[in-house]
């Protein structure tokens, strides 16, 4: 369907109109995932539809167009935290989960409470750890890319994402472990 749209290797204001609110929520969920915040994440979102919009003619296969901005969108809020010493600062906000297909036959109310209980500790586990190891944890298990197209959109070497993805689990594991509040799940 982009391919469709973009014919030529810049695109009219019309055509990244319609990029901008085909992904803005994919893109401000990707950011604030990272911030943590509302104000930092609109910050870079906006950056990274100006990024986007600048360098579109790079991009070679449209269809991964998603992909792009959302690699471009997690870069970008990890700069606005470097750019901020406050990075380290505790944000009252929460973050709104989309539900991904998720088939209710066969579950009972206390199921899915106990689930989303589950789900709202370990985010907040992946919250405390370092933004770098967040955006993998995105890229893997939220927009669901290989090892491969992480390595390649981040511009590292496939066993770099490896090894991050390893600490950042390993980091989850240990804050879920050691912190009483949170042995429910799966702690000792």
């Amino acid at each position: 369907m982009l391919k469709k749209i973009f014919k030529k290797s810049e695109p009219s204001q019309e055509e990244f109109r319609l990029v901008y609110d085909m992904f803005y929520s994919r893109v401000y969920r990707d950011v604030f995932f990272i911030t943590k915040d509302s104000h930092l994440a609109q910050d870079a979102l906006q950056e990274t539809f100006v990024k986007a919009y600048q360098h579109m003619h790079r991009l070679e296969d449209k269809e991964r167009m998603g992909a792009w901005l959302s690699t471009i969108a997690t870069r970008t809020a990890i700069d606005i935290l470097r750019k901020r010493k406050g990075a380290r600062e505790v944000l009252t906000e929460d973050i709104a989960i989309q539900e991904k297909n998720i088939n209710e036959k066969g579950f009972d109310t206390l199921h899915i409470v106990e689930a989303n209980l589950v789900k709202e500790d370990l985010l907040e586990s992946i919250y405390e750890i370092n933004a770098e190891y967040r955006e993998v944890i995105l890229l893997r298990y939220i927009h669901d890319l290989s090892i491969k197209e992480i390595a390649h959109l981040l511009k590292i070497k496939e066993s770099t994402v490896k090894t991050r993805l390893h600490r950042a689990r390993n980091k989850i594991k240990e804050k879920v472990q050691h912190d009483p509040k949170r042995q429910w799940i799966g702690g000792e």
